[in-house]
């Protein structure tokens, strides 16, 4: 299955691609994009079965690329966590609001919490 990360952090992206390729065992393919427009794109090219989502990037941030992904019908339904620093309440909201499956902050989970998470959230699409 296919993850997209998109996030403007280039060593924490790589770190998490290394992790979730490693913790998955196998499971998971992941693709990087560094901002909300170049994710779009991977989006369409990709069709990941879940996406990593960094709220705070240049250009189109995180809510701006929700709001997109959610217009365009057969990508919509993409389960999309939340994966950022900031814990703003009504940004976390605005997720919630656009069908976010879960918020985890960059500092406080380890890659194995991170990729135990993917796997609830997927097996819970499944059923």
């Amino acid at each position: 299955m296919k993850i997209l990360i998109v996030d403007d952090d280039k060593i924490f992206s790589k770190v998490l691609k290394d992790g979730i390729t490693a913790k998955g065992e196998g499971k998971y393919e992941v693709v990087l994009a560094r901002d909300g427009e170049e994710g779009i794109e991977k989006v369409k090219k990709e069709h990941p079965g879940l996406i990593l989502l960094d709220l705070v990037m240049p250009g189109m941030d995180g809510i701006q690329f929700l709001r997109k992904l959610r217009t365009i019908p057969e990508l919509s339904d993409i389960p999309v966590f939340i994966n950022s620093q900031m814990s703003d309440i009504k940004k976390i909201s605005e997720g919630l609001e656009l069908g976010v499956k879960g918020y985890i902050v960059k500092t406080d989970y380890s890659i194995d919490d991170i990729v135990r998470r993917i796997d609830d959230v997927l097996l819970d699409e499944k059923e």
